[in-house]
């Protein structure tokens, strides 16, 4: 029989995600991506402790910078327009108010520390080796939130550049006494800005050092985000109406080949049932005092409840508390 398309493969791990587990996603909009599904079958996971992140420089600093603890000061920010911004992290943290915006990002840092330090897995999204240099601070940024190009000087990153930047990372990790597994994914999200050709250099930088690093260190993984976008998924029917990002039906697939990658056949139990418990908590009935939903209530608290006893750091509160609010 004739194939009709080019299936790339999930691949095996030799350890797992479940609900006891305590992730860290860091990078790209696959670490967005797959970080919101994780959080919606709850597991405890942190997204972007400095928001999306492009290039390695700027996910190796961002993470060198959370697990030293060194904290931002007032004049690490720069006033653009109306809002002060920090270059060195995505435009959500922007606010008008000074103090406001150095509050968001330090209580982030926070945060993303006590993340990184208890993570069992640390998924790192490779956007770009792009990167852009403010000349007058003379450091590389990670977002030069529409301040005038005339300010910057763009670059390529090299292979070895790429390479001992990407390398540091698990070295870095090693000498803060981190245990968790490292994975690499390379974001399948075309630069096209960038242009196509230089498009094309910059994930074949971050493609070849991540796997020079992955070869290197018996820490670190690859997962092919990036491969089942450009060749299993090789068609624009999969793609957002910028035809650059993946489409819905696209990260549902990836998603799925994420779940046979590190979810074992009990996590995927598990998170079926709290779908279950979740999608319960948001229906509104037509009859809340007959006692068959009465009935159906207390079903669902008991479901809760050996749930969280299962998985101590599960938690369905906010169900719990919907459950009740309909109990007589």
């Amino acid at each position: 029989m004739e194939q009709f398309r080019t299936e790339v493969e999930a691949p095996e791990f030799s350890f797992d995600v479940n609900h006891r587990s305590r992730i860290t996603m860091i990078g790209s909009c696959f670490a967005e991506n797959m970080g919101e599904l994780l959080n919606g079958v709850k597991i405890d996971v942190l997204v972007n402790p400095f928001g999306i992140l492009f290039n390695p420089f700027s996910i190796m600093n961002a993470l060198e910078r959370m697990l030293n603890n060194r904290p931002y000061e007032a004049s690490d920010l720069v006033n653009v327009g109306e809002h002060w911004v920090s270059l060195e992290h995505h435009g959500r943290f922007n606010r008008t108010d000074k103090l406001e915006t150095l509050e968001a990002i330090n209580k982030a840092l926070v945060e993303g520390r006590d993340q990184l330090l208890n993570s069992d897995v640390i998924f790192i999204t490779l956007g770009s080796a792009w990167v852009y240099h403010h000349k007058e601070q003379d450091r590389v940024v990670a977002n030069c939130h529409k301040i005038p190009n005339k300010e910057f000087t763009k670059k390529l990153l090299s292979q070895q550049e790429t390479h001992l930047i990407l390398r540091h990372i698990p070295e870095f990790f090693k000498a803060k006494k981190l245990k968790a597994q490292v994975v690499f994914t390379v974001s399948p999200v075309r630069h096209w800005k960038d242009g196509a050709i230089e498009n094309q250099r910059s994930k074949a930088q971050l493609l070849s050092a991540v796997h020079a690093v992955v070869d290197e260190f018996d820490s670190c993984h690859y997962f092919p985000g990036y491969e089942f976008m450009m060749d299993d998924l090789r068609d624009y029917r999969f793609y957002a109406s910028d035809m650059l990002h993946p489409s819905p039906q696209a990260i549902e697939y990836v998603w799925k080949k994420f779940q046979t990658s590190f979810f074992s056949d009990e996590t995927r139990i598990i998170c079926k049932e709290i779908s279950a418990v979740i999608q319960a908590a948001s229906h509104r009935p037509l009859d809340p005092e007959s006692n068959s939903f009465q009935r159906f209530l207390k079903k669902q608290l008991e479901i809760i409840d050996q749930l969280e006893k299962s998985y101590p750091q599960l938690s369905l509160e906010e169900e719990r508390k919907s459950f009740r609010g309909y109990i007589l």
